[in-house]
């Protein structure tokens, strides 16, 4: 049948060519009726080729892309606030693992006094900054089929919606990787930290953002475009609180019909299913050796066992105010960075430092003191591998692969990422 087939094909397409010669100087209106006709005919065939086995492969991928499309648009997700709140870079630019993305940061200007000329001077030199954010991972989600599954499937009519949830379940599965990436870099990158440890900050009232907003205030965060991601948990509290719920507090129900929590205090409350507690370090009985100065970060410890881990939120004897969050841990006498702008005040030698308890790090930044880069890997071409790039609703790109194998058919979805705090300074924790 398929011998007899081929020439069938061969001269449809002839026809098909002279048709389309024949009508290139007639009215639009019998252009379009000619070009449906040949569409008929093209499917016809496609039909009869994929049910005879000649159809295979790339034909398959292609046939896919517009359930691919809904996959993206319909894909269902857990609260996805941190990776929305933060300078998102996102791109069709192939990186592997251990790539770093140049990010440009402005400089800081420095104000000088104005004084009257008959010229005008020249501008102060800007030199811009460029933060390296390394891909620290790659990730990816895999199926398989052979090809009596896959007719089976085709059989039913179920393949279209069962390669839709796939790739709805591997873009939920992978950004959410991602999401859970990017908190814990807010985490480890901030400068101090309010609220008490293990506690919900909104159990009564909000009157902890206030707080946690004055850290920002105090570092110099330009106050623009303020966000604050939550867990669920901190989310619900607020919910029920008489501040959101009553109109005549709230200014008006708005938040109590949409659920959606609105601006407190000048930041964005978003939530994030990605973050989790932070458990404390081990360590114990660890003391400064030598006194560190207002603004330094590094701070030598002796003495001391255990860890201390990046994220732990550390205070000293003679400085109980200020909860620091340490970026760079150890797990025996050493050296530590707290957060910038590093110390608020002198911290004389032989200080005893203790590290708080384990919290839920609820996070207060402004957007641009986060960089997160997401790209799809680099994949060499190969004659058996059929490649595509798909976005989802919040912009971010995978690459999807059909690897075509002995006797099945395999697909793999891929996204690399990593994120980097960028100004420290800018950053600050809100413990719950």
């Amino acid at each position: 049948m398929k011998k007899l087939f081929l020439p069938i094909v061969a001269l449809a397409a002839m026809a098909l060519a002279s048709v389309a010669s024949a009508v290139a100087a007639v009215p639009v209106h019998a252009k379009h009726l000619t070009a449906a006709c040949g569409e008929k005919i093209h499917a016809i065939l496609f039909a009869h080729m994929a049910k005879s086995g000649m159809v295979l492969g790339a034909n398959i991928f292609t046939a896919l892309q517009p359930v691919l499309y809904s996959a993206a648009q319909e894909v269902s997700n857990e609260p996805f606030g941190v990776i929305g709140a933060i300078n998102a870079n996102f791109d069709d630019k192939g990186v592997a693992v251990g790539d770093t993305v140049a990010v440009p940061v402005a400089p800081v200007r420095a104000p000088t006094d104005f004084v009257p000329g008959a010229t005008a001077p020249q501008g102060d030199d800007a030199t811009a900054v460029n933060v390296p954010v390394q891909i620290t991972a790659s990730k990816k989600v895999s199926w398989f089929l052979t090809g009596e599954q896959l007719r089976s499937l085709q059989n039913g009519g179920n393949d279209n919606e069962w390669v839709r949830q796939l790739i709805a379940q591997g873009m939920r599965s992978l950004r959410n990787l991602a999401e859970v990436a990017a908190c814990q870099a807010i985490k480890v990158g901030a400068s101090r930290a309010v609220g008490v440890a293990g506690t919900n900050p909104f159990v009564s009232d909000i009157n902890v953002i206030p707080d946690v907003r004055k850290v920002l205030f105090d570092n110099g965060a330009p106050m623009a475009d303020l966000q604050l991601c939550i867990d669920s948990t901190a989310g619900v509290a607020a919910r029920k609180l008489g501040i959101i719920q009553q109109a005549y507090q709230a200014g008006s129900d708005a938040e109590r019909r949409s659920g959606d929590l609105l601006r407190q205090f000048g930041f964005q409350i978003r939530e994030s299913a990605g973050i989790t507690q932070h458990v404390k370090g081990t360590g114990a009985n660890y003391v400064t050796s030598g006194s560190t100065a207002q603004g330094v970060q590094n701070v030598a410890l002796v003495t001391g066992t255990g860890t201390v881990l990046a994220g732990d939120v550390v205070t000293f004897a003679a400085d109980a105010a200020n909860k620091y969050v340490n970026n760079v841990g150890i797990a025996a006498p050493g050296t530590i960075t707290l957060g910038r702008p590093g110390a608020r005040q002198v911290i004389p030698t032989a200080n005893a430092l203790t590290v708080g308890n384990s919290y839920t790090p609820n996070l207060a930044f402004e957007r641009q003191a986060v960089v997160g880069i997401m790209r799809p890997p680099i994949f060499p071409d190969n004659a058996t591998i059929t490649k595509t790039l798909i976005s989802d609703a919040m912009g971010m790109t995978y690459l999807l692969l059909q690897i075509e194998q002995y006797g099945q058919t395999s697909w793999e979805l891929h996204l690399a990422y990593g994120f980097k705090v960028v100004q420290g300074e800018h950053v600050a924790i809100l413990m719950g």
